[in-house]
């Protein structure tokens, strides 16, 4: 090679990284998105241990939302009997009431009270005090396609509400280096040493909601966190169901040895595939799982697909805004 060769090579090296440093934010990524809608979150009043932050409140939210040009944060009401834990329908309104970077999806303890459940859904879609419902099978005992669960999918075709369903991996309230001992877990946990979860498992796998899909075509179901790791499955589902979302929230823990390079290498293979789906790229959505996954780290599974600026604001924006009716 030439010496006005290499010359040329390390002039255009040398535009590259300026490129890369005018478009880089003060968060460290390069060709930041002018706006986000983060379609799954969680928040929490409690100190946090093992995450990538310590708490997870809504002041601390609405800085990452300045920060990563959020516009908005759809959160999750939680029930989780088993773990005895969770925020309410009545909480989650008390809490972001006045904050217009928020809304929330509704849920309902299915095991418990459903009736009553499914009537405060009803008062809340009526009153527009919800922006969809939240669905927990595997954390809680029920069969998403069961004829019990038709109510709520009324309420959602009646006003045009998303359905999200956890799907994919559940997580046990007791550590793994503690499960054997059930008589530990039985003092320690709520679980009481019998572990539901791992009897429910299958009901957070995808094929659980093509019955639910197919019966109500007019309602957009949302199976979320790709249903990791149940990814063939899930784009099976997606390819007969056309009205079948998924979100990229909680695919590791950040700041954890879940995530590693090669593993983000795995996990754009596998989004890939969901992308080159019939309509896919209409159908795929950014979000966190936060506290779970960080706003940085999401972005960046995004980045590494090397997607077109227009396709890259469907995933980031503007796929979550058609379902929310924001636009």
């Amino acid at each position: 090679m030439s010496s006005t060769q290499d010359v040329g090579g390390v002039d255009e090296l040398v535009d590259k990284l300026a490129d890369d440093l005018i478009n880089k934010s003060s968060n460290g990524i390069v060709n930041m998105p002018d706006k986000l809608i983060d379609i799954h979150a969680h928040t929490s009043n409690y100190e946090l241990w093992g995450l990538h932050t310590k708490t997870a409140t809504l002041d601390d939210l609405e800085k990452y939302a300045r920060q990563y040009n959020i516009k908005k944060i759809v959160l999750m009401a939680t029930y989780f009997p088993y773990k005895g834990t969770g925020v309410n329908n009545k909480e989650m309104m008390q809490r972001i009431q006045g904050r217009d970077l928020f809304s929330f999806f509704g849920s309902l303890n299915v095991m418990k009270d459903f009736d009553k459940g499914v009537s405060e859904l009803r008062e809340l879609a009526e009153s527009k005090q919800i922006a969809g419902i939240k669905l927990y099978p595997g954390y809680q005992n029920f069969n998403a396609s069961d004829e019990k669960m038709f109510e709520i999918y009324k309420i959602a075709d009646k006003y045009g509400l998303p359905v999200m369903f956890h799907t994919g991996e559940l997580h046990h309230c007791c550590p793994r280096s503690e499960r054997k001992d059930r008589e530990l877990v039985a003092q320690k946990y709520p679980c009481k040493g019998t572990c539901y979860i791992d009897d429910q498992k299958h009901l957070s796998q995808p094929k659980q909601m093509v019955g639910a899909a197919n019966k109500f075509p007019n309602v957009n179901f949302i199976l979320s966190h790709l249903s990791n790791p149940y990814f063939l499955e899930l784009c099976d589902v997606m390819s007969e169901c056309p009205n079948v979302y998924t979100d990229i929230s909680g695919q590791f823990l950040s700041a954890s040895d879940e995530d590693t390079v090669e593993y983000r290498e795995e996990l754009k293979i596998e989004i890939q595939q969901f992308l080159e789906l019939p309509n896919g790229i209409n159908r795929v959505m950014f979000g966190t799982d936060f506290p779970i996954q960080s706003y940085k780290d999401s972005i960046e599974l995004i980045k590494l697909l090397n997607l077109s600026s227009e396709n890259e604001e469907k995933i980031f924006y503007g796929n979550a805004a058609r379902l929310l009716k924001l636009d």
